[in-house]
């Protein structure tokens, strides 16, 4: 019988597995302590625990799912990490170091499946396809390994890498649920940030179930077929039923929703700032702009003057504005760029062990 993952537990989990084998709940917590506090990679080195103790989980999990197949660092001091999946499959991490306000801040973005289904254009992940959703150890394990191998201890996770996070809602929802726990990561509930591109169901069961986290939605363009020819999520999850949402259920206590905004250089007009605030009038929101990833060949980054107009145009909304700072763009620090390259070379292989191969473009 294979081993299970341990970082798929839940304290609650844990707590029935310990009673299960004759021993006492409080193990559970000191479990958690190891694994998540203490990072360690071995059973052996839970030096509270019986040697039989030890042995008995060594025969029935494994800790880490994931193992380390590339890791870059950027000039700027972030850092880019390829992980290959018990199956053979590829995900990535990024570790992102910034000062704001004098204060360093250190985030790890991390991916939630392998590929993805949303097809965007924009994303290097999305030329990968879907392959599978990721389980809670194996998002979980992300953390340990960037702690682990870089010796830094993050205080901002943000489910931003490969995949839709609300289309596998329920593991993310649980690894999030466990890096809040006091006994482990400890990472505070505002500290955790799910994006996703707008998948009004799950949106919704988001704000019925009070999940504390931060919510941030790609919205990209107020133009629904422009959106869509972008974002096909736009067919089936209009962006304008997604804004009707929020102003409908989401709690005004809670803090704002992070608006995503790609900027290409044909979607920061001043008509595009207008519909934009016009679209979320009513809800409270904050607007994160990115600019545009160079590697997205089949569109267009905007020029730093456009990008000035477009915020000077957006102002008006009286809401906190803020233009992320890309990282890692010496090492293909986007999500997808990395891993893209080793699902690239998969499909020449194969192309060619069929005859079939053609020049890649």
């Amino acid at each position: 019988m294979p081993k299970k993952f341990i970082k798929n537990f839940t304290i609650e989990d844990a707590s029935s597995y310990f009673q299960s084998i004759g021993e006492k709940p409080y193990r559970a917590r000191q479990l958690f302590n190891w694994l998540y506090e203490f990072n360690v990679d071995s059973f052996a080195a839970m030096t509270n625990f019986s040697k039989t103790l030890r042995a008995k989980l060594d025969e029935d999990f494994l800790i880490s799912p994931l193992t380390l197949e590339e890791r870059l660092i950027s000039a700027d001091g972030s850092e880019k990490y390829l992980f290959k999946t018990h199956d053979g499959h590829f995900i990535e991490s990024v570790l992102i170091r910034r000062d704001d306000s004098n204060k360093e801040r250190t985030t790890i973005c991390i991916s939630s499946q392998i590929g993805c289904p949303m097809g965007c254009l924009f994303c290097n992940t999305a030329r990968i396809g879907y392959v599978r959703n990721l389980e809670t150890a194996e998002i979980l394990d992300q953390i340990c390994q960037v702690r682990r191998i870089s010796g830094i201890k993050n205080d901002n996770v943000v489910f931003m890498g490969m995949g839709e996070p609300f289309l596998n809602y329920d593991s993310v929802m649980r690894a999030a649920e466990i890096m809040n726990y006091s006994f482990g990561f400890h990472i505070s509930v505002r500290r955790i940030t799910i994006s996703t591109c707008g998948i009004i169901k799950q949106i919704e069961r988001y704000i019925d179930e009070k999940r504390p986290y931060n919510l941030a939605i790609s919205v990209n363009d107020t133009i629904p077929q422009r959106r869509a020819q972008l974002m096909p999520v736009e067919k089936t999850n209009p962006i304008e039923k997604v804004a009707r949402l929020l102003e409908r259920k989401f709690p005004a206590t809670r803090n704002r929703v992070t608006l995503e905004y790609v900027m290409r250089s044909d979607n920061i007009e001043e008509q595009d700032a207008l519909r934009l605030k016009k679209l979320f009038r009513h809800s409270k929101i904050k607007i994160n702009l990115i600019r545009l990833n160079q590697t997205a060949l089949r569109l267009d980054p905007p020029s730093n003057e456009s990008i000035e107009k477009f915020v000077k145009a957006l102002e008006v909304m009286n809401v906190p504005i803020t233009i992320r700072k890309s990282f890692g763009e010496d090492i293909d620090a986007a999500c997808g760029q990395l891993s893209g390259k080793r699902y690239d070379h998969r499909i020449q292989i194969t192309q060619l062990t069929k005859g079939i191969f053609h020049e890649q473009r």
